[in-house]
C-alpha cells in the first residue's frame, strides 16, 4: 500500500465503528488497527505538531513517553477523537508491556 493513501479503508471503517460504541471495551481498542503503514505512520514529531490544539493538548498532558504522544496524535490525524486516541494508545501500550513480560 502506498503512503499517498491517507488511511486503509478497513482502518477508516474500524474508526467509525469504534466511535459508534457507547462504552468501548479493551478488545474494541485492540481490534482497531492501521492495516499496514499509511501516510500517518511515517509522520514524525514536526508534522504531528500540527495536530496539537486546544482539543488535543490533553494527549501531551496524558503521556510522558514521546512515542505514546506521537502514536495518539497519529490516531487523531486518522480521525479518532482525542479521548479515544488516548485509550487506544494506553490499551496498546499495556498489551505491549504484557507481551514483553510473558
Amino acid at each position: 500500500m502506498s503512503s499517498n493513501h491517507p488511511i486503509h479503508p478497513d482502518c477508516a471503517r474500524a474508526i467509525r465503528r469504534l466511535m459508534q460504541i457507547n462504552e468501548p471495551k479493551r478488545q474494541d481498542f485492540l481490534d482497531l488497527k492501521t492495516y499496514g503503514r499509511d501516510a500517518y505512520s511515517e509522520m514524525g514529531w514536526d508534522e504531528l505538531q500540527h495536530y496539537i490544539n486546544e482539543k488535543t493538548v490533553v494527549i501531551v498532558e496524558q503521556f510522558e513517553d514521546e512515542q505514546n504522544i506521537m502514536s495518539a496524535l497519529r490516531w487523531v490525524a486518522r480521525g479518532l477523537p482525542p479521548w479515544l486516541a488516548i485509550r487506544k494508545v494506553r490499551t496498546d501500550y499495556a498489551m505491549y508491556r504484557y507481551m514483553k513480560s510473558v
